[in-house]
């Protein structure tokens, strides 16, 4: 995403001329970022929760923040209705008014990069949310069994969770360099229904001596915490398993996806406090999750011309003489590459091997700045459906790998340079043949909805709804526009 490269200063410059910080308002949604869905399966509710992290990019506010969006409340077009139904209401329809309430808004540190749930059987979901601001945190919170209300699960005060948030620098036992530690965290992936979960953190800036003169003497890590207790009483130097591992140069991590036997780390460029920015070391790399001191390199850069990746997901594959069901031994994954922006679909064979074996089925072309993805299952035996974010078109691209092509691109902003919408988050409501997608427009300060009332017709995808008023930017600077908080 664009808005993630201008310089650290303007990150930390408030648009703001009131010299005491603003708290957020929980009117609207300022840089929304990260972004999650549940819908408990026992409850009254129809179309479920969006949990939406703001990033308050330009520090116009003191914080950022986490909103639950009741979307019952918000008057959506029914899910799966078919397009031909004239009597539904015109869209997209601008929803302007969010109705949140005060135990659905709660503070968290700012510049928030994804959001990941985990929802175990027999308790309400947790959200985690990687923030980068100074002290680098995962914000951990928990929401209410009905899914409308949020609490700081690290204890916080009131509603501000940032109070007892978790940092990922200055560990306990760690060097006078800071190793281990992990700057700037921004993917966060979690296995959802796993009560024994494990939570994985990626992170952009890379760490080492302040006099080092290469990217040799530096690192990264992935951090690893159990999702049922993600406390400083958990974190130690051993939570921290490192990427430059056997001869492999550490490079930072963009995001992670959780398979059977490997952690599928997707590689970006990334910057240091010694050397600046620097060239992505990998774009994808397998951690061994029964032995973390194994890191496998893909070697894809030798395959494909890629400068960087972004988005990863894992999907499960099924057994070659039974479609129905699901081989634990065989996974897909799919991968946004940058410089050029391509989806790379790749099969993973003996994925529970010592040796697993990465083929590339295929590599489709993608509008500018490929961010995140989702997959969306049409069911056992069937090919699965991508959805992609780009800032740079202000669309959310569908990949069928039935035809083996991107079959929709359904623009989300009016592609104003002015004011671009930037579409990043992504998450997706799925119940039978048909899906509803949530993406963020980081620049313009929403949530566009997506409806593909047909699983079988993709190609008839339409954006439906935004979320939330308008965020206006200084065109001067590329900031927002300060607006006054709400009470």
């Amino acid at each position: 995403m664009r808005a993630y490269l201008v310089t650290s200063a303007l990150l930390l410059v408030s648009c703001s001329v009131d010299s005491e910080p603003q708290p957020p308002p929980s009117t609207h949604l300022v840089y929304p970022s990260g972004v999650a869905f549940w819908r408990p399966e026992v409850s009254t509710s129809t179309n479920g929760f969006l949990y939406v992290a703001g990033a308050n990019f330009d520090k116009c506010y003191a914080s950022g923040a986490v909103t639950a969006l009741d979307l019952d409340a918000l008057g959506l077009r029914p899910f799966g209705k078919d397009f031909s139904d004239t009597t539904e209401a015109p869209f997209p329809a601008l929803i302007t008014e969010l109705h949140v309430t005060a135990p659905a808004f709660v503070l968290i540190d700012s510049f928030a990069g994804e959001m990941a749930l985990w929802s175990p059987p027999g308790r309400p979901p947790r959200l985690f949310v990687p923030t980068r601001a100074e002290g680098s945190y995962l914000q951990v919170i928990d929401v209410s069994d009905d899914g409308a209300n949020l609490n700081c699960a690290q204890g916080g005060n009131g509603r501000d969770c940032r109070v007892n948030a978790l940092s990922l620098v200055g560990v306990p036992g760690a060097s006078k360099d800071g190793l281990p530690g992990a700057p700037s965290p921004m993917g966060v992936a979690v296995e959802r229904t796993n009560p024994d979960a494990r939570v994985w953190v990626t992170h952009t800036e890379l760490v080492g001596p302040p006099a080092a003169e290469s990217q040799s003497e530096l690192q990264s890590y992935l951090v690893d915490l159990p999702a049922s207790a993600p406390t400083r009483e958990e974190l130690s130097t051993s939570s921290f398993v490192p990427l430059g591992v056997g001869g492999l140069l550490a490079g930072a991590a963009h995001s992670v996806a959780i398979g059977g036997r490997y952690l599928y780390a997707s590689g970006r460029n990334s910057a240091t406090e010694q050397l600046g920015a620097l060239a992505a070391s990998f774009v994808l790399r397998l951690v061994d999750r029964t032995n973390t001191g194994r890191v496998l390199e893909s070697d894809l850069k030798a395959i494909y011309s890629i400068r960087e990746a972004r988005g990863i997901a894992v999907a499960p594959l099924m057994m070659r003489d039974n479609p129905t069901q699901v081989d634990p031994n065989r996974e897909r994954v799919y991968l946004l590459a940058r410089g050029p922006d391509t989806l790379l679909v790749l099969d993973i064979e003996n994925a529970l091997a010592d040796l697993p074996t990465l083929r590339v089925v295929s590599a489709q072309s993608l509008p500018e700045s490929a961010s995140e993805l989702e997959v969306i299952s049409r069911g056992p035996g069937r090919g699965n459906l991508v959805a992609v974010t780009g800032s740079g078109d202000e669309a959310v691209s569908i990949y069928d790998e039935e035809v083996g092509q991107l079959v929709a691109q359904v623009l989300v902003g009016k592609q104003d340079p002015a004011q671009p919408s930037q579409p990043f988050g992504l998450t997706a409501d799925v119940r039978n043949n048909s899906a509803r997608l949530f993406a963020t427009t980081f620049g313009d300060g929403r949530v566009a909805v997506i409806d593909i009332p047909n699983l079988d017709r993709p190609q008839d995808a339409r954006w439906v709804a935004l979320l939330g008023a308008q965020q206006m930017r200084d065109t001067r600077q590329g900031t927002s526009v300060c607006q006054e908080s709400s009470p």
